[in-house]
């Protein structure tokens, strides 16, 4: 069988999916005749479809096979195996009962598994994390390097003519990531005094665990978007002037978007989890509630 495929599963939240967008477009350079497919969640996939141009198949398609039985991985995933000559895996160690059924399946296919979360010393970006681990792949290490300071340098999309909306993310998958209600709602109208357009995005946390009171505050002073994908999201980024929020998929998405955006920290570091792109600031406090709104606000001043 033709070997053309290179797989990259990922089975993580938005953010960290986000996080290797680099190392596809830099496979994507150096493999220009093969065909670079994540294996994914279905969401995810159309919207790396969607921004960079690779294709998709999802991570539902009886993957989990692998770390059982693989005699009964479906035909088709055991034909995108076949068919892949590199593997690149967020979802296992290299020792485990999923890479050496890979392995047994494809003794020929090049596996390279990659540990997203750095350790607890290290004092880098995430992506400086991933790279220290392809050192044996030095095109595909030195790819994904080019591709990161293009990220910064210049974003994913041209965005030639965006609505002048400040679009503000008050929420975020950990509770502790998340600055107070109280504070967005005050930045809002601190903008608003100021003539500037502001929304609301809110994701599917919040439309969960948030009371409806809480939403309610946010509907009575701005419009509030609720996208019910990740391509409803990418079309609401697109849309913006800005982007300010917490440490979240979506802030990393709209910071590589090229939207200006403003990313508050709290106790995670942000020097090894901010958002790439070509216009972020970072606010960051010894914790959440430490961050004022002054603070937010001079940082989303300076990029306006």
């Amino acid at each position: 069988m033709l070997k053309r495929n290179v797989l990259i599963f990922h089975a993580g939240a938005l953010g960290d999916f986000l996080l290797t967008w680099p190392l596809a477009l830099g496979l994507a350079r150096i493999h220009p005749q093969s065909r670079i497919i994540y294996v994914t969640h279905p969401e995810k996939g159309k919207l790396a479809d969607k921004v960079l141009g690779v294709e998709a198949a999802s991570i539902e398609m009886g993957w989990h096979h692998l770390l059982g039985d693989p005699s009964k991985l479906p035909v088709a995933s055991g034909r995108l195996l076949a068919s892949a000559h590199s593997i690149y895996s967020y979802i296992s160690t290299g020792d485990d009962d999923w890479s050496r059924a890979v392995k047994l399946a494809s003794p020929e296919t090049s596996l390279m598994c990659l540990s997203p979360t750095p350790p607890a010393d290290w004092q880098q970006h995430q992506t400086e994390w991933v790279l220290s681990q392809m050192a044996s792949t030095f095109a595909a290490a030195e790819a994904m390097r080019q591709m990161i300071r293009f990220i910064r340098d210049r974003g994913l999309r041209q965005r030639a003519k965006p609505a002048k909306n400040v679009l503000i993310h008050p929420g975020s998958g950990s509770p502790t990531k998340c600055w107070p209600v109280e504070r967005f709602v005050e930045l809002a109208r601190t903008l608003m005094a100021e003539g500037r357009r502001v929304r609301f995005v809110l994701g599917e946390v919040e439309i969960e665990r948030w009371p409806a009171s809480r939403a309610a505050i946010l509907e009575q002073l701005a419009p509030v978007d609720r996208p019910a994908t990740y391509m409803d999201l990418f079309s609401v980024l697109s849309d913006a002037e800005a982007f300010i929020g917490n440490d979240s998929g979506p802030a990393h998405l709209a910071a590589m978007l090229g939207v200006r955006t403003v990313a508050l920290f709290g106790s995670t570091n942000p020097v090894i989890w901010q958002p790439i792109g070509p216009a972020v600031k970072v606010v960051a406090g010894s914790a959440m509630d430490a961050i004022e709104v002054n603070h937010s606000l001079e940082a989303l001043r300076s990029l306006l």
